[in-house]
C-alpha cells in the first residue's frame, strides 16, 4: 500500500463522506483530530514529549549499582614462556552526591510534565490557526451563495436591459451600466472563489496532508443569530484560563526547572561518598615445558567505601552556582512577566468578542433590511419605477451590509473559538 493511499484511509476516519472523487468533506472536529496526528509541528512536539520521557528514565537509573566485567590473557618470554589469565566482575554505588541525583530527577519529572504541556500548547497554536482557516472558508462560501443571487439577479436586468434598449425604453448609458454590473458582479464571485482555493491549501498545509484531493468543509453557520450569542464573564473565563491553558504552567514549571538547577549546583560543594567492590579470579601456566607446568590462581575480592570532598576546582562550582541562582531570578521574573501578558491577552481578547458580538448584532439588522429594500428596488426597477443609477447604488449598498454581516459574523466565531480554545473548551461549531 503506498503512502498516499494510508493518507487517504486516515482521513477517511475523519472525513463525513466524500461528495465526488478525491473530494474529502471535514467537520471542524475532524480536522483538528486529524491535525493533531498529522501537523509536522505537532509532531515535533511530540518527538520532544518521548525524549523528556527517555530523559526521565535515565535519571531513574541514576539510583543503580553500576556493573562491569572484564577478561584478559597476556603471554609473557623469558626463561620460559608463561601465560597469565584474569577475569573479574566489578560494581559501584553511589551513596550520597549532595542529592543531585534526587534533583536530577525531580528536574527531568518536571521536565517530562512540561514537554507534554508543550505539545498541548503546540495543538492550541495549531488548532488556532485551523479555525481561522476554517471559518474563512465557510465565510466565503456563504457569501458565495449571496453573491450568485445577485449575479443571477443581475443576469436577468441586463438581458431584460438589452431587450429594453433595442426597442428604445432605455438609454444606451443605462444598458452600459447594467453590463458593467453584471461583469463586476462576477469578477467578485471569481475573487471569492479564488480565497476559498487559497484557505483551503492553507487548510491542508496546517492538517499536513500530503494527498492530492480537495478538502471541503462542512456545517453551515446559516442559523446563527446575534440574541442567541451569550459572552461568559471575564472572570469566569480568567479562571477557567488560568486552570487549562498550558502556557501558565509552562511557566510555572521554568521556575521550578530553575529551583533544581541551583540545588544541583550547590551539590558540587558537598562531599562525594560511594561503595565499590569486585571479585576477580587470576590464573596462569608455564607452555614452554613438557608437560605443561600450571600455576595455581587465586580468587580475589574486594569492598571499599570512598569519600571524595571538593576542595579547589579554581572557581568553577563557585561559577556555575552564581549563575544557576541568576537563572532562577530570571525564570521567576519571566513568570511574573508572563502572567501578565497572558492576562492581558485573555483580557484583550474577552474584550474583542464582546465588540464583535455588538458589530454582528448591528451588522445583521443593517442587512436584513438592505436586503429587503434592495428587493423592493428590484421589483420596482422592473416595473420602471426607479432608475438604473438608483437600482445599482441600491444594490451596492446592500452588498456593502451583507460583507460588514459576514465579517462581523465570523468575527465573533473566531473570538469564540479563540477563547473556546485557551479556556479548554471543546472546538466545535
Amino acid at each position: 500500500m503506498n503512502k498516499k493511499t494510508l493518507l487517504i484511509a486516515t482521513l477517511m476516519v475523519f472525513c463525513t463522506g466524500l461528495a465526488a472523487q478525491d473530494t474529502l468533506r471535514m467537520t471542524l472536529d475532524s480536522c483538528l483530530r486529524y491535525a493533531f496526528g498529522h501537523n509536522y509541528q505537532v509532531v515535533i512536539a511530540e518527538l520532544g514529549r518521548e525524549s523528556a520521557e527517555a530523559t526521565l528514565s535515565g535519571a531513574k537509573m541514576q539510583f543503580l549499582p553500576s556493573l562491569s566485567a572484564s577478561a584478559s590473557q597476556s603471554l609473557g618470554w623469558e626463561d620460559n614462556t608463561t601465560r597469565n589469565g584474569n577475569y573479574g566482575i566489578s560494581g559501584s554505588l553511589t551513596l550520597f552526591n549532595g542529592l543531585s541525583n534526587l534533583n536530577n530527577l525531580r528536574q527531568s519529572r518536571v521536565g517530562a510534565e512540561q514537554s507534554s504541556l508543550k505539545v498541548r500548547q503546540t495543538e492550541s497554536s495549531i488548532g488556532e490557526q485551523i479555525v481561522s482557516a476554517y471559518l474563512t472558508i465557510l465565510m466565503n462560501e456563504e457569501k458565495l451563495a449571496y453573491q450568485q443571487e445577485v449575479v443571477n439577479t443581475s443576469r436577468q436586468q441586463r438581458e431584460e436591459g438589452e431587450l429594453k434598449y433595442r426597442v428604445g425604453r432605455i438609454l444606451e448609458s443605462d444598458y452600459m451600466l447594467l453590463d458593467a454590473n453584471l461583469t463586476s458582479t462576477q469578477a467578485e464571485i471569481e475573487n471569492t472563489r479564488l480565497t476559498i482555493e487559497d484557505n483551503r491549501y492553507v487548510l491542508a498545509l496546517l492538517l499536513g496532508y500530503e494527498g492530492h484531493g480537495v478538502i471541503e468543509v462542512v456545517h453551515a453557520t446559516d442559523s446563527l443569530r446575534s440574541a442567541g450569542c451569550v459572552i461568559s464573564p471575564l472572570d469566569t473565563v480568567m479562571a477557567q484560563a488560568r486552570r487549562t491553558m498550558p502556557d501558565w504552567q509552562i511557566s510555572e514549571m521554568d521556575v521550578r526547572m530553575a529551583e533544581y538547577n541551583v540545588a544541583m549546583a550547590r551539590s558540587a560543594f558537598m562531599p562525594t561518598v560511594s561503595l565499590g567492590g569486585g571479585v576477580s579470579y587470576n590464573e596462569g601456566s608455564i607452555i614452554s615445558d613438557n608437560p605443561v607446568t600450571s600455576i595455581k590462581g587465586g580468587l580475589n575480592t574486594s569492598l571499599t567505601l570512598g569519600v571524595s570532598i571538593p576542595l579547589l576546582n579554581r572557581g568553577t562550582s563557585l561559577t556555575q552556582y552564581r549563575q544557576s541562582k541568576i537563572a532562577l531570578r530570571q525564570a521567576e521574573a519571566q513568570h511574573s512577566q508572563t502572567l501578565l501578558e497572558l492576562e492581558e491577552k485573555i483580557e484583550n481578547m474577552h474584550l474583542e468578542q464582546r465588540q464583535a458580538l455588538n458589530r454582528f448584532h448591528s451588522a445583521e439588522a443593517l442587512a436584513e433590511a438592505y436586503k429587503a429594500s434592495y428587493d423592493v428596488y428590484v421589483v420596482k426597477y422592473g416595473e420602471g419605477a426607479v432608475t438604473t443609477v438608483e437600482m445599482l447604488q441600491q444594490q451596492d449598498r446592500y452588498l456593502s451590509a451583507l460583507n460588514d454581516y459576514l465579517q462581523s459574523k465570523y468575527s465573533y466565531l473566531m473570538a469564540e473559538k479563540q477563547l473556546d480554545i485557551y479556556t479548554g473548551k471543546e472546538i466545535t461549531l
